[in-house]
């Protein structure tokens, strides 16, 4: 569940048995990639019933410096055996920045917002809206353009975020909280989508995740002992969620990410997140007996649809 940047010459497609380049965007070639496709919609929306189970045995930010430490440190294991070197100077630090806005404010803000009472489909669709605001930050920041379509696919989104949120929704300090805490995440993942594209663009998969992921968990590792005492119940039953989230989630997850943006390029690839508050929403209701009422749904189609009008006119 990190943001889709594309790796090193993610320009570049494979090569077909022949030495011919594998035309990717051919319906022959989508077809193939079907199962890596629903996988990764499949993985990326299980994290967040991950998180929504896991917070059941720890505090958010003890949760959220768990789950990096471990994804990080076994990428760094990797990065070891395939002898990649790790980077210096600036570039480290940049790498830092990113992981911290990327990883760290993202994901620890939406476990806060779930532990404070939103549900993880909702959590999904305000997280969905990053492609949007990221566009729009990027206008001052990258001098890039944004689309009268754009702009209707935010306004379409934002609507359906709103109708969500107005179903079920709870005016209590804590829940509105909740959500204060998930516009946190958004704008997390916003603004470490562009610094990402703007200073690290040639990251190196393996080890600038690696990177990313352990900045993440020390700076996280603050809140967790400070203001939570390192609240955490190391049950049985609590492992296999910790590890699908730091193993699936975080390495998994990526990995797939990074596989079907060699082949397809990082439009036709981010057009996939969009499904994640939709498959999210029913993940929630079948594993968490989250209810889903009609301008819940409402909403969720009226925010992906918003979504796929401004990706599809931005290709």
């Amino acid at each position: 569940m990190t943001s889709p940047n594309p790796p090193v010459k993610s320009s570049q497609r494979p090569a077909a048995p022949s030495g011919t380049p594998v035309p990717a965007g051919k319906p022959a070639a989508r077809a193939a990639d079907l199962p890596a496709r629903v996988a990764l919609v499949v993985v990326w929306s299980s994290g967040f019933i991950s998180g929504k189970l896991g917070l059941r045995h720890a505090a958010p930010y003890t949760f959220a410096a768990l789950r990096f430490a471990i994804a990080g440190l076994v990428l760094l294991a990797i990065a070891a055996l395939r002898r990649e070197r790790l980077p210096r100077g600036r570039r480290l630090a940049h790498l830092a920045v990113a992981g911290v806005l990327v990883q760290g404010v993202q994901f620890s803000s939406i476990y806060v917002g779930m532990d404070l009472g939103v549900p993880s489909g909702l959590a999904a669709l305000i997280i969905a809206l990053y492609p949007l605001t990221a566009s729009l930050l990027a206008v001052p920041l990258l001098h890039e353009r944004v689309t009268a379509g754009q702009y209707l696919g935010l306004v379409l989104g934002l609507g359906g975020v709103a109708l969500a949120v107005a179903e079920g929704i709870e005016l209590s300090g804590g829940y509105l909280l909740g959500l204060g805490f998930l516009a946190l995440g958004l704008l997390g993942i916003s603004v470490g989508t562009v610094y990402q594209k703007r200073f690290c663009g040639q990251m190196e998969p393996v080890i600038g995740n690696a990177v990313q992921l352990l900045a993440a968990s020390a700076v996280v590792l603050v809140p967790a002992l400070l203001a939570e005492g390192w609240d955490v119940e190391l049950t049985a039953s609590y492992w296999p969620v910790l590890l699908w989230s730091a193993l699936i989630n975080s390495i998994v997850g990526v990995g797939l990410l990074y596989h079907l943006l060699q082949r397809h390029g990082t439009s036709q690839v981010s057009s996939l997140f969009y499904l994640v508050p939709m498959s999210t929403a029913g993940l929630g209701a079948l594993v968490l007996g989250q209810h889903l009422g009609p301008l819940t749904l409402g909403g969720l189609v009226l925010a992906t649809a918003g979504t796929l009008l401004a990706n599809r006119v931005r290709r």
